[in-house]
């Protein structure tokens, strides 16, 4: 089965499960047994707890975002970014920047980039180069990434002229290259922080353009993002992402997504709903209005986003590839 299936040995003892078993099981979230006494005992569980086949992380998140039908994109914006398409069959995707994994939906596929710093590039940011912000924030005040949006909000798209490279501890796009650096590029003395960042935002944006174009180069047809983690609580980034990939964003009410995912599993495989469809529809709700993509924005973030393809390019050289 090419369906990977990953155990912990703290859950095979409380299962019971032979591990010469696994091989046997099926796909996500088929049921397999009940926790044993011993570990009903020490937990407080129910004996007749159900265990089931679940998923990774990135799968259950993406699940518990209500993407699992072909086309729908989850941007999982933490201190990395995951970005992972649900697909009706596996797909390759020729320039190697997107994986194809078994979705935890058992009728899907995912196409996904594992993730680069993204969030980690904003709380970087926000730590050495915000002390007055974090400190209001200490003091009651505002959040110290909400005080920072406000200011880049003023700022034009593309910061005029300024690129920032998010590639803090190498890059994921728009190739994997482990030796790339972060970068900002075009400062002159007209820039000033609010410009800086709004680049650390918009540079995480760019890197997803790149992933969304090899995920369309697959034969992925995508309609829209699902932005979940604590970046997505951003309304300045949702709105710089749908501007710059020229697709709607749509936010779920609950943007901690990956434990909803596993709820959504084990409610198929204790038959409380009969099918993934209809449990995620039961747990998922979204915001009441999609981010669009504002057309003048767009324009002027195709330039931004050439000058960006164009940097990373002209560096490559000094990153060693």
């Amino acid at each position: 089965d090419s369906r990977t299936r990953m155990w912990s040995e703290p859950l095979l003892e409380a299962t019971g499960i032979e591990p010469e078993r696994l091989p046997d099981l099926g796909p996500a979230p088929m049921p397999v047994g009940t926790i044993r006494p011993g570990f009903a005992e020490a937990t407080g569980l129910d004996p007749e707890t159900v265990v089931a086949v679940g998923c990774g992380d990135e799968m259950a998140a993406t699940l518990g975002a209500g993407v699992y039908e072909p086309g729908e994109v989850c941007d999982v914006v933490g201190t990395a970014e995951p970005v992972c398409a649900a697909s009706d069959e596996p797909r390759e995707d020729p320039t190697r920047l997107v994986e194809c994994h078994p979705h935890a939906d058992p009728d899907g596929w995912l196409l996904e980039n594992p993730g680069f710093v993204s969030g980690g590039n904003l709380r970087w940011w926000r730590d050495h180069f915000a002390p007055v912000e974090r400190q209001a924030e200490r003091d009651g005040g505002s959040d110290a990434y909400e005080a920072l949006a406000r200011d880049a909000v003023q700022v034009a798209p593309g910061s005029d002229g300024l690129v920032f490279l998010p590639c803090m501890q190498g890059a994921m796009a728009p190739e994997w290259n482990g030796a790339a650096r972060g970068v900002f590029y075009g400062l002159s003395l007209a820039h000033t922080r609010p410009h800086l960042t709004r680049a650390v935002l918009e540079g995480s944006a760019y890197a997803l353009r790149d992933i969304l174009a090899a995920m369309r180069g697959a034969g992925l047809d995508i309609r829209r993002l699902t932005m979940v983690g604590g970046g997505a609580k951003g309304v300045l980034w949702r709105q710089i992402k749908a501007d710059v990939t020229g697709f709607p964003v749509r936010v779920p009410t609950s943007v901690e997504t990956t434990a909803t995912g596993a709820a959504i599993l084990a409610a198929v495989a204790t038959e409380l709903h009969p099918s993934v469809a209809e449990a995620a529809a039961a747990f998922v709700s979204y915001e009441p209005e999609e981010i669009q993509p504002r057309p003048e924005a767009g324009e002027a973030y195709d330039v931004a986003y050439r000058r960006y393809r164009e940097v990373y390019a002209a560096l490559r050289p000094v990153f060693g590839r």
